[in-house]
Protein backbone atom coordinates (compact mmCIF):
# COMPACT_ATOMS: atom_id res chain seq x y z
CA UNK A 1 0.00 0.00 0.00
CA UNK A 2 1.02 3.41 -1.29
CA UNK A 3 2.12 5.86 2.15
CA UNK A 4 0.09 8.91 2.54
CA UNK A 5 2.15 11.55 2.94
CA UNK A 6 1.51 15.03 4.49
CA UNK A 7 3.12 18.09 2.94
CA UNK A 8 3.18 21.67 3.06
CA UNK A 9 3.29 24.02 0.17
CA UNK A 10 4.25 27.90 0.08
CA UNK A 11 4.80 29.97 -3.09
CA UNK A 12 7.23 32.86 -2.83
CA UNK A 13 9.28 32.87 0.56
CA UNK A 14 10.74 36.57 0.43
CA UNK A 15 13.08 35.86 3.32
CA UNK A 16 10.26 35.29 6.04
CA UNK A 17 10.67 31.92 7.23
CA UNK A 18 9.59 33.40 10.97
CA UNK A 19 6.65 34.09 9.10
CA UNK A 20 6.09 31.00 7.17
CA UNK A 21 6.77 28.48 10.00
CA UNK A 22 4.55 30.40 12.37
CA UNK A 23 1.81 30.11 9.66
CA UNK A 24 2.53 26.52 9.29
CA UNK A 25 1.98 25.49 12.57
CA UNK A 26 -1.29 27.38 12.75
CA UNK A 27 -2.06 25.60 9.16
CA UNK A 28 -1.51 21.89 11.05
CA UNK A 29 -3.70 22.69 14.25
CA UNK A 30 -6.75 24.00 11.62
CA UNK A 31 -5.71 20.13 10.25
CA UNK A 32 -5.90 18.80 13.68
CA UNK A 33 -2.61 17.96 12.91
CA UNK A 34 0.85 18.57 14.71
CA UNK A 35 3.87 20.39 13.43
CA UNK A 36 5.66 16.91 13.34
CA UNK A 37 3.29 15.16 11.57
CA UNK A 38 4.25 17.17 8.56
CA UNK A 39 6.71 15.09 6.10
CA UNK A 40 8.25 18.20 4.41
CA UNK A 41 7.40 22.37 3.49
CA UNK A 42 8.00 23.46 -0.27
CA UNK A 43 9.12 27.04 -1.11
CA UNK A 44 8.49 28.00 -4.50
CA UNK A 45 11.27 30.33 -4.70
CA UNK A 46 12.12 33.74 -3.99
CA UNK A 47 13.62 32.00 -1.13
CA UNK A 48 16.55 34.98 -0.45
CA UNK A 49 19.01 32.87 0.94
CA UNK A 50 20.69 35.74 2.27
CA UNK A 51 23.58 35.27 4.68
CA UNK A 52 24.90 38.77 5.36
CA UNK A 53 24.64 41.88 3.66
CA UNK A 54 27.04 41.04 0.76
CA UNK A 55 24.78 38.67 -0.55
CA UNK A 56 22.52 41.63 -1.03
CA UNK A 57 24.23 42.91 -3.66
CA UNK A 58 23.52 39.65 -5.91
CA UNK A 59 19.56 40.32 -5.58
CA UNK A 60 17.71 41.36 -8.67
CA UNK A 61 15.82 43.66 -6.71
CA UNK A 62 16.35 47.50 -6.37
CA UNK A 63 18.39 48.16 -3.21
CA UNK A 64 15.59 49.92 -1.64
CA UNK A 65 13.41 46.72 -1.73
CA UNK A 66 16.23 44.90 -0.08
CA UNK A 67 16.60 43.38 3.32
CA UNK A 68 18.04 40.93 5.44
CA UNK A 69 15.24 39.22 6.04
CA UNK A 70 15.81 35.75 9.07
CA UNK A 71 17.59 33.65 7.06
CA UNK A 72 20.58 33.93 8.47
CA UNK A 73 19.47 33.19 11.40
CA UNK A 74 18.79 29.14 10.41
CA UNK A 75 22.39 29.77 8.16
CA UNK A 76 24.25 31.33 11.85
CA UNK A 77 22.36 27.72 13.71
CA UNK A 78 20.58 30.54 15.82
CA UNK A 79 16.90 29.02 14.73
CA UNK A 80 16.67 26.15 13.03
CA UNK A 81 13.88 24.98 10.46
CA UNK A 82 11.19 23.10 12.86
CA UNK A 83 10.15 20.78 9.60
CA UNK A 84 11.80 19.62 6.49
CA UNK A 85 12.05 22.59 4.26
CA UNK A 86 12.52 21.74 0.11
CA UNK A 87 13.42 25.03 -1.51
CA UNK A 88 13.84 25.72 -5.38
CA UNK A 89 15.45 29.25 -6.24
CA UNK A 90 13.03 32.30 -8.22
CA UNK A 91 14.37 35.69 -9.54
CA UNK A 92 14.92 37.30 -6.29
CA UNK A 93 17.50 35.09 -4.90
CA UNK A 94 21.08 35.85 -3.29
CA UNK A 95 22.46 34.15 -6.29
CA UNK A 96 25.81 34.16 -4.63
CA UNK A 97 25.12 31.54 -2.62
CA UNK A 98 22.26 29.40 -4.71
CA UNK A 99 25.69 29.37 -7.68
CA UNK A 100 27.87 27.37 -4.91
CA UNK A 101 25.20 24.79 -4.55
CA UNK A 102 24.54 23.92 -8.77
CA UNK A 103 23.55 20.46 -7.93
CA UNK A 104 21.80 21.09 -4.61
CA UNK A 105 22.62 21.00 -1.14
CA UNK A 106 21.64 21.87 2.51
CA UNK A 107 20.87 25.93 2.45
CA UNK A 108 21.32 25.67 6.06
CA UNK A 109 20.01 22.80 8.52
CA UNK A 110 17.07 20.84 7.40
CA UNK A 111 16.85 23.18 4.59
CA UNK A 112 17.46 21.65 1.39
CA UNK A 113 18.02 23.23 -2.46
CA UNK A 114 17.00 21.35 -5.41
CA UNK A 115 19.79 23.13 -7.52
CA UNK A 116 19.47 24.47 -11.01
CA UNK A 117 17.50 21.41 -11.76
CA UNK A 118 17.74 18.12 -9.63
CA UNK A 119 15.27 15.45 -8.32
CA UNK A 120 15.35 13.14 -5.25
CA UNK A 121 13.87 11.04 -3.67
CA UNK A 122 11.38 11.34 -0.19
CA UNK A 123 9.93 8.03 0.34
CA UNK A 124 7.47 6.58 -2.39
CA UNK A 125 8.04 10.43 -3.71
CA UNK A 126 10.01 11.38 -6.90
CA UNK A 127 10.07 15.14 -7.06
CA UNK A 128 11.34 17.29 -9.89
CA UNK A 129 12.74 21.08 -9.08
CA UNK A 130 13.40 23.43 -11.40
CA UNK A 131 14.54 26.75 -10.50
CA UNK A 132 14.53 30.51 -11.93
CA UNK A 133 12.37 31.74 -14.46
CA UNK A 134 11.89 31.11 -17.96
CA UNK A 135 13.63 34.39 -20.36
CA UNK A 136 13.79 33.46 -24.24
CA UNK A 137 16.76 35.32 -24.84
CA UNK A 138 18.87 33.97 -22.74
CA UNK A 139 17.61 30.13 -22.87
CA UNK A 140 20.31 28.74 -25.73
CA UNK A 141 23.35 30.20 -23.33
CA UNK A 142 25.14 28.57 -21.36
CA UNK A 143 25.60 28.86 -17.64
CA UNK A 144 29.04 31.43 -17.28
CA UNK A 145 28.16 33.64 -15.23
CA UNK A 146 30.69 33.91 -12.19
CA UNK A 147 31.20 36.56 -9.18
CA UNK A 148 31.09 39.73 -9.31
CA UNK A 149 27.92 39.24 -11.43
CA UNK A 150 27.80 42.57 -14.13
CA UNK A 151 24.17 44.07 -14.18
CA UNK A 152 23.31 42.04 -17.07
CA UNK A 153 24.57 38.57 -15.00
CA UNK A 154 22.70 39.53 -11.97
CA UNK A 155 19.46 38.68 -13.69
CA UNK A 156 20.23 36.25 -16.37
CA UNK A 157 21.73 33.88 -13.84
CA UNK A 158 18.28 32.95 -12.52
CA UNK A 159 17.12 32.25 -16.28
CA UNK A 160 16.22 28.62 -17.07
CA UNK A 161 18.83 27.14 -19.48
CA UNK A 162 18.46 24.50 -22.57
CA UNK A 163 21.28 22.52 -21.08
CA UNK A 164 19.72 21.93 -17.52
CA UNK A 165 16.20 21.04 -18.99
CA UNK A 166 17.83 18.43 -21.88
CA UNK A 167 18.94 16.57 -18.59
CA UNK A 168 15.30 16.40 -16.97
CA UNK A 169 13.68 15.46 -20.41
CA UNK A 170 15.93 12.22 -20.44
CA UNK A 171 14.48 10.72 -17.67
CA UNK A 172 12.24 7.62 -18.43
CA UNK A 173 10.67 6.96 -14.93
CA UNK A 174 7.46 8.90 -13.88
CA UNK A 175 7.72 12.13 -10.90
CA UNK A 176 5.11 12.33 -8.59
CA UNK A 177 5.50 16.54 -7.10
CA UNK A 178 7.08 19.07 -9.68
CA UNK A 179 8.37 22.09 -8.60
CA UNK A 180 8.78 25.67 -10.25
CA UNK A 181 9.12 28.89 -9.37
CA UNK A 182 6.60 30.40 -12.62
CA UNK A 183 3.57 28.65 -14.10
CA UNK A 184 4.11 26.27 -16.48
CA UNK A 185 2.83 27.67 -20.28
CA UNK A 186 -0.68 26.97 -20.32
CA UNK A 187 -1.70 25.85 -17.00
CA UNK A 188 -3.82 29.15 -16.42
CA UNK A 189 -6.95 27.53 -19.28
CA UNK A 190 -7.27 24.08 -16.80
CA UNK A 191 -8.45 26.47 -13.91
CA UNK A 192 -10.69 28.92 -13.45
CA UNK A 193 -9.38 31.06 -15.79
CA UNK A 194 -12.27 33.83 -16.16
CA UNK A 195 -11.77 34.78 -12.05
CA UNK A 196 -8.25 34.58 -12.75
CA UNK A 197 -8.57 37.48 -15.58
CA UNK A 198 -10.80 39.60 -13.95
CA UNK A 199 -8.77 39.80 -10.42
CA UNK A 200 -5.73 40.50 -12.71
CA UNK A 201 -6.15 41.75 -16.02
CA UNK A 202 -2.54 42.09 -16.74
CA UNK A 203 -2.02 38.45 -17.07
CA UNK A 204 -4.27 38.29 -20.06
CA UNK A 205 -1.99 40.91 -21.60
CA UNK A 206 0.49 38.40 -21.32
CA UNK A 207 -1.13 35.70 -22.80
CA UNK A 208 -2.05 38.13 -26.26
CA UNK A 209 1.33 37.33 -26.15
CA UNK A 210 2.04 34.13 -25.34
CA UNK A 211 4.31 34.89 -22.76
CA UNK A 212 2.39 34.01 -19.35
CA UNK A 213 4.38 31.11 -17.71
CA UNK A 214 7.54 28.91 -18.50
CA UNK A 215 7.66 27.07 -21.34
CA UNK A 216 10.27 24.60 -20.13
CA UNK A 217 7.92 23.83 -17.32
CA UNK A 218 5.44 22.71 -19.48
CA UNK A 219 7.70 21.07 -21.52
CA UNK A 220 8.65 18.89 -18.37
CA UNK A 221 5.52 18.67 -16.97
CA UNK A 222 4.18 17.41 -20.08
CA UNK A 223 7.08 14.83 -20.50
CA UNK A 224 6.97 13.54 -16.93
CA UNK A 225 3.03 14.28 -15.99
CA UNK A 226 3.70 14.50 -12.22
CA UNK A 227 0.49 13.85 -10.18
CA UNK A 228 1.13 17.29 -8.60
CA UNK A 229 2.64 21.00 -9.47
CA UNK A 230 3.48 23.51 -7.25
CA UNK A 231 4.01 27.36 -8.31
CA UNK A 232 4.99 30.68 -6.65
CA UNK A 233 6.01 33.69 -8.88
CA UNK A 234 2.49 34.95 -9.61
CA UNK A 235 1.38 35.83 -5.94
CA UNK A 236 -1.96 34.85 -6.24
CA UNK A 237 -3.52 31.58 -5.79
CA UNK A 238 -4.76 29.38 -8.23
CA UNK A 239 -5.78 25.61 -8.81
CA UNK A 240 -6.18 23.72 -11.89
CA UNK A 241 -6.27 20.47 -13.27
CA UNK A 242 -4.35 19.83 -16.26
CA UNK A 243 -5.82 17.20 -18.58
CA UNK A 244 -2.76 15.73 -20.18
CA UNK A 245 -2.70 14.55 -24.14
CA UNK A 246 -0.39 12.11 -25.91
CA UNK A 247 0.11 15.00 -28.15
CA UNK A 248 1.10 18.11 -26.55
CA UNK A 249 -0.78 20.13 -29.23
CA UNK A 250 -4.22 19.24 -28.92
CA UNK A 251 -3.97 20.24 -25.15
CA UNK A 252 -6.16 22.69 -25.43
CA UNK A 253 -8.36 21.23 -27.56
CA UNK A 254 -11.29 20.08 -25.82
CA UNK A 255 -11.55 22.79 -23.17
CA UNK A 256 -14.64 25.36 -23.10
CA UNK A 257 -12.99 28.68 -23.23
CA UNK A 258 -15.63 31.54 -23.38
CA UNK A 259 -15.55 33.24 -26.91
CA UNK A 260 -14.64 36.79 -25.12
CA UNK A 261 -11.50 35.24 -24.47
CA UNK A 262 -10.39 32.92 -27.67
CA UNK A 263 -10.28 36.32 -29.18
CA UNK A 264 -6.95 36.88 -27.04
CA UNK A 265 -5.73 33.48 -27.75
CA UNK A 266 -2.39 33.12 -30.09
CA UNK A 267 -2.38 30.38 -32.49
CA UNK A 268 1.04 29.90 -31.03
CA UNK A 269 -0.71 28.67 -27.64
CA UNK A 270 -2.51 25.63 -29.62
CA UNK A 271 0.80 24.30 -30.26
CA UNK A 272 3.42 23.25 -27.98
CA UNK A 273 6.90 25.36 -27.37
CA UNK A 274 9.30 24.21 -28.59
CA UNK A 275 9.98 21.86 -32.03
CA UNK A 276 10.19 18.36 -31.47
CA UNK A 277 7.74 18.52 -28.35
CA UNK A 278 5.02 16.70 -29.50
CA UNK A 279 7.21 13.37 -30.13
CA UNK A 280 5.68 9.81 -27.62
CA UNK A 281 6.37 10.37 -24.21
CA UNK A 282 8.19 7.67 -21.69
CA UNK A 283 6.27 4.64 -21.94
CA UNK A 284 6.21 3.92 -17.85
CA UNK A 285 4.40 7.46 -17.33
CA UNK A 286 0.90 6.48 -17.23
CA UNK A 287 -0.74 9.51 -14.95
CA UNK A 288 -3.16 11.56 -16.69
CA UNK A 289 -3.66 14.81 -14.78
CA UNK A 290 -1.34 16.92 -13.18
CA UNK A 291 -3.16 18.90 -9.80
CA UNK A 292 -1.69 22.33 -10.18
CA UNK A 293 -1.38 24.73 -7.33
CA UNK A 294 0.34 28.72 -7.52
CA UNK A 295 0.58 30.49 -4.08
CA UNK A 296 0.91 33.55 -2.82
CA UNK A 297 3.71 35.43 -1.25
CA UNK A 298 3.59 36.02 2.79
CA UNK A 299 1.35 38.59 4.36
CA UNK A 300 -1.80 39.28 5.70
CA UNK A 301 -4.82 37.98 4.17
CA UNK A 302 -2.81 36.61 1.50
CA UNK A 303 -3.10 32.51 0.52
CA UNK A 304 0.85 31.50 0.59
CA UNK A 305 0.03 28.62 2.33
CA UNK A 306 -1.52 25.05 1.98
CA UNK A 307 -1.24 21.71 3.95
CA UNK A 308 -2.44 18.54 2.14
CA UNK A 309 -1.93 14.91 1.88
CA UNK A 310 -0.63 13.64 -1.23
CA UNK A 311 -0.08 10.29 -2.43
CA UNK A 312 2.64 8.24 -4.95
CA UNK A 313 1.80 7.86 -8.87
CA UNK A 314 5.62 6.42 -9.32
CA UNK A 315 5.55 3.95 -6.66
CA UNK A 316 5.79 0.28 -7.19
CA UNK A 317 5.76 -2.96 -5.24
CA UNK A 318 9.02 -3.31 -5.89
CA UNK A 319 10.29 -0.06 -4.17
CA UNK A 320 9.69 -1.52 -0.41
CA UNK A 321 12.80 -2.86 -0.49
CA UNK A 322 14.67 0.38 -1.68
CA UNK A 323 16.72 2.29 0.58
CA UNK A 324 14.83 5.63 -0.05
CA UNK A 325 11.75 3.42 1.83
CA UNK A 326 13.85 2.88 4.70
CA UNK A 327 12.44 5.02 7.96
CA UNK A 328 14.29 6.50 10.60
CA UNK A 329 13.85 5.04 14.34
CA UNK A 330 11.18 7.82 14.43
CA UNK A 331 9.70 6.41 11.80
CA UNK A 332 10.26 8.97 8.95
CA UNK A 333 11.56 9.08 5.24
CA UNK A 334 14.98 11.17 4.88
CA UNK A 335 15.78 12.71 1.39
CA UNK A 336 17.88 10.62 -0.59
CA UNK A 337 19.18 11.05 -4.73
CA UNK A 338 17.52 9.80 -7.46
CA UNK A 339 19.95 6.77 -9.25
CA UNK A 340 18.28 7.68 -12.66
CA UNK A 341 18.92 11.13 -12.24
CA UNK A 342 22.44 10.56 -10.75
CA UNK A 343 23.11 8.49 -13.83
CA UNK A 344 22.09 11.99 -16.18
CA UNK A 345 24.12 13.95 -14.73
CA UNK A 346 27.56 11.15 -14.88
CA UNK A 347 26.99 10.36 -18.43
CA UNK A 348 26.75 14.30 -19.01
CA UNK A 349 29.74 14.62 -16.58
CA UNK A 350 27.72 16.79 -14.78
CA UNK A 351 26.61 19.41 -17.67
CA UNK A 352 30.23 21.02 -17.18
CA UNK A 353 31.53 21.80 -20.53
CA UNK A 354 33.78 24.50 -21.78
CA UNK A 355 31.70 25.14 -25.50
CA UNK A 356 27.98 24.97 -25.15
CA UNK A 357 26.65 22.50 -28.07
CA UNK A 358 22.46 22.33 -28.38
CA UNK A 359 21.72 18.70 -27.17
CA UNK A 360 20.26 15.92 -29.41
CA UNK A 361 17.54 14.09 -27.10
CA UNK A 362 15.28 11.60 -28.62
CA UNK A 363 12.06 10.65 -26.41
CA UNK A 364 11.20 7.44 -28.27
CA UNK A 365 12.19 3.94 -27.04
CA UNK A 366 14.74 3.33 -29.37
CA UNK A 367 17.35 4.90 -27.70
CA UNK A 368 17.15 2.68 -24.32
CA UNK A 369 19.05 -0.28 -24.89
CA UNK A 370 21.15 -2.11 -22.99
CA UNK A 371 24.64 -1.00 -24.69
CA UNK A 372 23.68 2.80 -23.97
CA UNK A 373 25.55 5.38 -22.39
CA UNK A 374 22.92 5.71 -20.09
CA UNK A 375 22.24 2.48 -19.19
CA UNK A 376 25.70 2.22 -18.23
CA UNK A 377 25.95 5.04 -16.42
CA UNK A 378 22.97 3.55 -14.36
CA UNK A 379 24.68 0.42 -13.46
CA UNK A 380 27.93 2.25 -12.42
CA UNK A 381 25.72 4.27 -10.11
CA UNK A 382 24.25 1.35 -8.50
CA UNK A 383 27.26 -0.26 -8.30
CA UNK A 384 29.12 2.24 -6.65
CA UNK A 385 26.53 4.68 -5.25
CA UNK A 386 23.37 2.36 -4.22
CA UNK A 387 25.24 -0.70 -3.39
CA UNK A 388 27.37 0.96 -1.10
CA UNK A 389 24.62 3.06 0.74
CA UNK A 390 25.61 6.71 -0.22
CA UNK A 391 21.97 7.73 -1.79
CA UNK A 392 20.94 9.03 1.10
CA UNK A 393 21.73 12.77 0.71
CA UNK A 394 24.66 13.28 3.66
CA UNK A 395 23.64 15.75 6.17
CA UNK A 396 26.79 17.78 5.55
CA UNK A 397 25.85 21.82 5.59
CA UNK A 398 28.69 23.95 6.75
CA UNK A 399 29.26 27.23 6.57
CA UNK A 400 31.65 28.93 4.56
CA UNK A 401 30.48 32.40 4.06
CA UNK A 402 30.61 34.76 7.39
CA UNK A 403 27.35 35.14 9.57
CA UNK A 404 25.47 38.12 9.51
CA UNK A 405 26.57 40.96 12.15
CA UNK A 406 24.48 44.16 12.26
CA UNK A 407 27.55 45.80 13.27
CA UNK A 408 30.16 45.45 10.79
CA UNK A 409 29.78 47.08 7.41
CA UNK A 410 32.77 46.37 6.15
CA UNK A 411 32.67 45.84 2.39
CA UNK A 412 28.91 45.78 2.92
CA UNK A 413 28.46 47.93 -0.61
CA UNK A 414 30.32 44.83 -2.29
CA UNK A 415 29.28 41.78 -3.86
CA UNK A 416 30.93 38.61 -1.86
CA UNK A 417 33.77 36.47 -2.22
CA UNK A 418 33.10 33.24 -4.46
CA UNK A 419 33.38 30.49 -1.76
CA UNK A 420 34.01 26.63 -3.32
CA UNK A 421 30.97 24.56 -1.46
CA UNK A 422 32.58 21.41 0.01
CA UNK A 423 28.64 19.82 -0.45
CA UNK A 424 29.05 20.31 -4.07
CA UNK A 425 32.93 18.90 -4.15
CA UNK A 426 31.81 16.05 -1.73
CA UNK A 427 28.90 15.21 -4.50
CA UNK A 428 31.20 15.79 -7.37
CA UNK A 429 33.79 13.49 -6.13
CA UNK A 430 31.06 10.96 -5.30
CA UNK A 431 29.77 11.09 -8.90
CA UNK A 432 33.06 11.80 -10.53
CA UNK A 433 32.72 14.20 -12.37
CA UNK A 434 33.72 17.77 -12.91
CA UNK A 435 33.00 20.52 -10.59
CA UNK A 436 31.87 23.18 -13.04
CA UNK A 437 31.96 25.62 -10.39
CA UNK A 438 34.99 24.80 -8.40
CA UNK A 439 37.38 27.75 -7.80
CA UNK A 440 40.39 25.70 -7.76
CA UNK A 441 39.76 23.60 -10.82
CA UNK A 442 38.62 26.83 -13.06
CA UNK A 443 41.88 28.16 -12.18
CA UNK A 444 43.65 25.30 -12.65
CA UNK A 445 42.58 24.97 -16.13
CA UNK A 446 43.34 28.44 -16.90
CA UNK A 447 40.43 29.40 -18.30
CA UNK A 448 37.42 32.25 -17.41
CA UNK A 449 34.91 29.97 -20.21
CA UNK A 450 34.80 27.25 -17.83
CA UNK A 451 30.63 27.05 -18.31
CA UNK A 452 27.91 24.55 -17.60
CA UNK A 453 26.32 23.78 -20.97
Amino acid sequence: MVPLLKIAVEGCGHGSLDIIYSALEKSCESKGWKLLDLDFLIICGDFQAVRNERDLNCMSVPSWHRKIGDFHSYYSGEKKAPVLTLVVGGNHEASSYLSELHHGGWLAPNIYYLGTVGILRYGPLRIVGLSGIYHSTDYTKPRQERLPYDKNEIRSIYHVRECDISKVLQLRSPIDIGISHDWPRRVEWFGDHKILFARRPHFLESVRDDRFGSAPAEQIMNHLRPKYWFSGHMHIKFTAKVQHKDNVDDILKDLEVPNELQAHIPKSMFSAPFRGDSQTRPPNVTNTVTNFLGLDKPGPHRDFLEVQEVTSCSYSEEDSAKPWMERTPEGRFTLHYDEEWLSILRSSDGGATTAYEPPEISLGDSEVSDTSAASRSLDWVQANITAKGLLRIPENFEKHAPVYDPNDQTNAKDQPDEFPNTQTEAFCTMLQIRNGFSVGEGDDEGSDNLVFG
